[in-house]
């Protein structure tokens, strides 16, 4: 791409002049001259770290092939959430995956007509297709067994394009989930984000979940740790619902907010969505069909050696996974807005109750070797939450 516009501070600085600049610097060809826009705000939820919007495009003259919306995503002005994406990457790694793998992965995403970043400011500027015409689902609603299955399957075929490959390029290039360097720093956000998790959503958790959600707190280091113990692909990290368009034919399916992506346990994509994406009876239903056939789609798609057993093992294994999401997005994350609590908590609910029923407690890591160096870490960690809880009270 060529060298683009400024990146604006907010939307309110987006101008049919920027636009036009940066169709242009994108390479998008044959663009009339864009008289005005008309700027929609989008994207009121958990987990949209940034602002989007939709901008409706007016031309001097007829544009037949040009588009009439775009969709603008944009970094975050809330300041624990800039900061929040600044520490794990998150602009950096939407921009990255938009520019370096999504025209040639398996699964559909909005095409990246222009995209930006800057890491001093750490401020992003995507100019996106607007998937409008797509159908959406509410995740308060639930997806539907039909939607769950073309999901499960989508996800497994993208898993499939780089299974046991995330030290290659172009996956090697934008972002590692499972590199031991990102294990303490996500240890240390999650103690972090506890309080704030407890005193607004609080009711959520019974006695026994409440002890897990504490207890992970100074084991996530060496639960991220067992998770790369087994198969790696380069995965979305936000797999649900409000980040998905389906369309009128079967398997239609459009994914996107890519801030999350990258090497990591595969099944962490399908717990994350089963567990939260579905109402729970539903997931109840069909969450062991609906594993075996994400297995069936990797064997279809050329994985080998990788056993149904081992599929529902490590899918029960990664629904921690969405524990660990939540407690860091109700800790760091402008959540606001109606929506985004009653989504957050919906989200908790779900969470605990797959938690749950599948036994997932049993995946929270065993005591490390005595003073070795996880030990250590983990009780420092157990510690120092120990002594904030105790301090507060006094």
């Amino acid at each position: 791409m060529e060298s683009g516009p400024a990146i604006p501070a907010g939307a309110e600085q987006l101008t049919a002049t920027w636009i036009q600049d940066a169709l242009a610097a994108g390479g998008v060809a044959d663009v009339p001259a864009i008289e005005s826009i008309a700027v929609e705000q989008v994207g009121a939820g958990v987990g949209h770290v940034g602002e989007s919007v939709r901008c409706r495009l007016t031309y001097a003259e007829d544009a037949p092939g040009a588009p009439a919306t775009v969709f603008v995503k944009l970094h975050s002005s809330h300041p624990s959430t800039d900061k929040l994406a600044r520490r794990v990457r998150l602009y950096r790694r939407e921009c990255a995956y938009y520019r370096l793998l999504s025209r040639r992965a398996p699964i559909r995403s909005p095409i990246l007509y222009y995209g930006d970043y800057d890491r001093r400011s750490n401020r992003l500027a995507l100019v996106l297709e607007d998937l409008d015409g797509m159908e959406r689902v509410d995740e308060i609603d639930g997806a539907s067994a039909a939607q769950a299955r073309c999901a499960v399957r989508a996800i497994a075929r993208f898993h499939a394009s780089s299974w046991n490959r995330i030290h290659e390029p172009p996956y090697s290039d934008i972002f590692n989930s499972l590199d031991p360097k990102w294990r303490p720093p996500v240890q240390i956000i999650y103690l972090m984000s506890l309080r704030r998790t407890f005193e607004v959503f609080g009711d959520h958790f019974s006695g026994d979940m409440r002890r897990v959600t504490e207890t992970l707190g100074w084991k996530a280091a060496d639960y991220m740790g067992d998770l790369a113990v087994g198969p790696r692909s380069f995965g979305h990290g936000d797999y649900r619902l409000d980040n998905m368009f389906f369309g009128p034919g079967a398997g239609d399916l459009a994914v996107i907010d890519w801030q999350v992506c990258g090497g990591n346990n595969p099944l962490g994509d399908v717990a994350y969505f089963l567990g939260g994406s579905l109402p729970t009876e539903l997931r109840r239903s069909m969450e062991r069909e609906a594993v075996a056939e994400y297995r069936e789609e990797l064997c279809r798609a050329g994985v080998e050696d990788f056993s149904g057993e081992e599929a529902w093992r490590l899918y029960r294994q990664n629904m921690l996974v969405r524990l660990l999401v939540l407690v860091v997005s109700a800790g760091g994350l402008d959540i606001s807005n109606e929506r985004s609590v009653r989504l957050l908590g919906l989200g908790i609910d779900r969470t605990l109750a797959a938690i749950e029923d599948l036994g997932s407690e049993e995946y929270l890591p065993a005591r490390r070797r005595l003073f070795g160096p996880s030990w250590a870490f983990s009780e420092v960690s157990r510690c120092a939450y120990a002594g904030s809880k105790r301090l507060r009270r006094s």
